[in-house]
């Protein structure tokens, strides 16, 4: 990594001397939030760059309704696990996509759509996440930072370069970011049932070294055919070592008294995208979009558990590798037919090829193989969908309706499982409307149909075995074959009013009406508990979105917003029968000062937490999180700029615990799972290059 930090510096430096002047390339639209008929919030470059994220996630979280769970990954209005739908370029993102591995610098804008879109699809019941990637050249720029961060004693460093330059007929830009990050985690579980106390004390080192790579070339033929070809990498590899020690305070030990872990990954993100715009008469316009994508993945697991009192170690080792292939098409056509009435219809479709192996070996500590298993899988994803949107304007008014038909193909087959074969069709229409008020306000309203497909590993009947203590609160998982989409019908409302420079106050609601939920099923086999997801009936879920932005004096600038949401389990006895685990309110408040080449900000988050029941008869406690950060910028320099920052100074512990009562055999457990918290110190400077 410091070899390569050498050889960016120097070829920004080279770059600096021989850039020219270039010429701005103008997005389609000034402000997509006052313009487009759907409701859409718009997180743009500057305001990616503003506050120094050093992930896409930290980013994101400021934005009404939305927020990040470790177990969920990106949340909005409280739901995740597929609820939402998130896009790369107006793709779906690969499977096992984290936010945390994409940083802002390789990020042109994020749309977030709090409806569904006939363009970029209906797979989002909660709402759509499009992630853009850097495309807009608007000078030439040779830009390079430094980073450092900072969490309980353990620093992890960082360097970022981005360039962008333009000759006739074409222009490029290239983002490149190296990352050492590093997180520890200390933990207490605490295991209680009639009889039984046992404390596990933990602690994991997650190491990683990453490279993001995002390159983008744009040139025009001499006809005036615009092309653009839009590429990401990104290499990791982590390793995660984790060790534990039990204390039984009451009943008998688990498992394993003491664990020792390590599990090494290898992974790659290849990304391509070939773009073509054509114009036509009367100022209509073809584009066609040509796309593949690799994403493999090698992994290593170790495992050594000691049984208390025993003779001697369990040892395990698997290895597992993943090869995940795919190839996206597109089209659309538009035509604007003149007095705001325009058209606009296409396809889109995508094809995903994916094969997984594990193999796991166990040894007993005399070096006795225990057993042996060897999984191996292939699955394909086939999608494919028509659909066309037709926008007017009468007067202040603005209308569309749009029309998707999109049907998925799901096949997977194991070594030791029976082919599994799924086929959906979904029908979505989507009916949106803005009144345009004095002033730029506006008031929205919409209504569609979006859904929720499984995901390939919920749909293979394969069991994951956990490790340690298998109970009613530590199950195995297995996937279920006989799945079948959630389907929702949905209504959004909602007011944005502006009544001064760079002032806001925005209120929205909505409402979902849910069918074949997805819920996870306990069982027992034998001495082993088994989670297993199925459909179990419908939902209903409703909720509000405030928010405020506006100056207070001229230096000083406020910025809020909560999120309330509500939902009801049709099939799960009450109270606290929420759906995925719905975070019942979150919000943020924020202020922001800047005098001269000083900015100062403090803002907290909040996220509520509080009982959700699964079943009749098992339930999770998720914490009540409460954040704050500082931070400082100053400009010493109109090229340079120094930051500092401090995220999550309160570093309040946190507290997930997972319930089991069956009061008919009188089974009741608990498992609380406590990690610590810290205060993460970040470090930041930004040169730019002539």
């Amino acid at each position: 990594m410091k070899n390569t930090a050498l050889m960016l510096a120097a070829a920004l430096a080279g770059q600096a001397a021989s850039a020219q002047p270039v010429v701005e390339i103008k997005t389609a639209r000034i402000d997509q939030r006052k313009d487009d008929t759907a409701s859409t919030l718009v997180l743009t470059r500057d305001e990616l760059a503003a506050n120094g994220d050093r992930t896409l996630a930290d980013a994101l979280r400021r934005l009404p309704g939305i927020t990040i769970s470790d177990t969920a990954g990106i949340k909005m209005r409280g739901l995740g696990n597929g609820y939402t739908q998130v896009l790369l370029n107006g793709q779906t993102a690969p499977q096992g996509f984290a936010l945390d591995s994409l940083p802002p610098e390789v990020v042109e804008r994020v749309e977030v759509l709090r409806t569904a879109s006939a363009i970029l699809g209906t797979q989002g019941i909660a709402g759509t996440i499009n992630i853009v990637l850097r495309k807009t050249i608007r000078r030439s720029t040779q830009e390079a930072q430094l980073g450092l961060d900072g969490l309980h004693g353990t620093w992890s460093p960082r360097l970022s370069a981005q360039s962008s330059g333009k000759a006739d007929g074409w222009s490029h830009s290239v983002s490149v970011v190296l990352a050492r990050p590093s997180t520890p985690a200390d933990r207490i579980i605490a295991d209680s049932e009639p009889g039984l106390l046992r404390l596990t004390r933990s602690h994991e080192d997650n190491t990683a070294r990453t490279l993001n790579l995002a390159p983008r070339l744009n040139w025009s033929s001499a006809g005036g055919d615009q092309f653009s070809l839009q590429s990401l990498a990104t290499l990791t590899r982590r390793v995660i070592s984790y060790r534990s020690s039990e204390e039984v305070r009451l009943g008998e030990s688990g498992d394993f008294a003491d664990v020792g872990s390590r599990f090494a990954v290898r992974s790659y993100l290849l990304r391509s995208e070939l773009a073509w715009q054509r114009k036509l008469a009367s100022n209509a316009q073809w584009e066609l979009k040509l796309g593949a994508s690799t994403a493999p993945r090698d992994t290593g697991f170790d495992f050594t558990g000691m049984p208390l009192g025993g003779a001697g170690p369990t040892t395990r080792h698997v290895d597992g590798d993943i090869r995940e292939h795919g190839f996206n098409h597109g089209g659309k056509y538009a035509h604007p037919f003149g007095n705001g009435h325009a058209l606009v219809a296409g396809w889109d479709g995508s094809a995903i090829q994916r094969m997984q192996s594990r193999v796991e070996h166990e040894y007993s500590h005399s070096g006795a193989l225990n057993f042996l298993r060897d999984d191996r899988y292939d699955g394909r994803i086939e999608r494919l969908a028509a659909f066309a949107q037709d926008e007017w304007k009468n007067g202040s008014d603005a209308w569309s309706a749009g029309l998707r038909w999109e049907t998925m193909r799901t096949e997977a087959h194991g070594r030791n499982t029976a082919a599994v074969r799924q086929r959906s069709t979904v029908v979505s229409p989507v009916l949106e409307w803005m009144r345009q008020l004095p002033g730029g306000s506006q008031w929205r309203l919409g209504a569609s149909r979006s859904y929720k497909a499984p995901n390939m590993l919920d749909l293979i009947p394969r069991r994951f075995t956990a490790d340690n203590n298998n109970s009613a609160t530590n199950p195995d998982t297995q996937g279920n074959p006989t799945l079948r989409p959630e389907l929702a019908w949905g209504l959004d409302a909602g007011i944005d009013y502006y009544w001064a420079k760079d002032s806001l106050l925005s209120a929205s609601v909505y409402a979902r009406d849910i069918d074949n939920v997805i819920l996870t099923t306990l069982y027992r086999e034998g001495q082993r508990w088994i989670a297993m997801p199925a459909n179990h009936g419908g939902a209903r879920s409703y909720g509000l979105s405030l928010e405020a932005r506006m100056p207070l004096t001229p230096a000083l600038a406020l910025r809020a917003n909560a999120t309330f949401n509500h939902s009801r389990l049709d099939r799960v006895p009450g109270p606290d029968n929420r759906l995925d685990r719905q975070a019942p309110m979150s919000g943020v408040a924020a202020l922001n000062y800047k005098h001269g080449a000083l900015s100062l900000d403090a803002e907290y988050s909040y996220e509520a937490g509080g009982l959700s029941r699964e079943s009749e008869i098992s339930s999770t406690l998720s914490p009540y999180q409460r954040k704050l950060d500082l931070r400082a910028s100053w400009k010493p320099a109109p090229r340079q700029e120094w930051r500092i920052a401090l995220s999550d100074v309160l570093h309040p512990d946190r507290t997930t615990a997972y319930h089991y009562n069956d009061g008919a055999s009188g089974t009741r457990r608990q498992s609380a799972i406590t990690t610590r918290g810290g205060t993460t110190v970040r470090l930041n400077y930004t040169h730019a290059f002539e």
